[in-house]
């Protein structure tokens, strides 16, 4: 797992801030939940190294979950996707987008289908509901500049990755 991608979750997740927390229980470095920290067997959420650890480990679960034949970089948004709402809500906007004659396997049909697990036409199709789509596509957008400035930073502007045509 690269590292300045594991940075820029961390960074949208607490701007690296080990004691921050969300109303939804969520806690540390990497925002994880209760049950996710004991799955991953941290004992201490608020620990940087424990937080960041578990962070990666289940990034790289939800990756994993993600289908083979799926390129990357698609690959890894989609599960930036799945670790911000959930990896049903990823089959759900999967789902969705299939359903719009996008291509599933896609990341930019996955992010215009996002959105619509907010309307109730679209949720009630699918198998987890509602989901805050607009949310989890800002999430993996900042994901995605803040992973490109730190490229940038690091290897130059050579490797820097031009914006897709339709970036938000």
């Amino acid at each position: 797992l690269d590292w300045r991608l594991l940075a820029a979750i961390g960074y949208q997740e607490s701007h690296w801030d080990p004691e921050a927390s969300s109303h939804t229980g969520v806690r540390g470095i990497m925002m994880l939940t209760e049950n996710t920290a004991a799955q991953l067997g941290l004992t201490d959420r608020l620990d940087p190294r424990q937080s960041i650890d578990g962070g990666a480990r289940y990034f790289l679960r939800l990756r994993d979950r993600i289908a083979d034949d799926i390129e990357e970089p698609d690959r890894s948004w989609m599960a930036l996707a799945a670790y911000n709402m959930g990896y049903g809500h990823l089959l759900d906007a999967r789902r969705i987008a299939r359903l719009n004659g996008g291509n599933p396997d896609r990341w930019v049909d996955i992010k215009r289908a996002l959105p619509l697990l907010m309307e109730r036409r679209w949720y009630e199709q699918t198998r987890w509901g509602y989901a805050r789509g607009h949310e989890t596509r800002v999430y993996v957008r900042n994901i995605r500049n803040y992973y490109d400035i730190l490229v940038w930073l690091t290897e130059g502007r050579d490797a820097w990755r031009q914006p897709e045509p339709d970036q938000d």
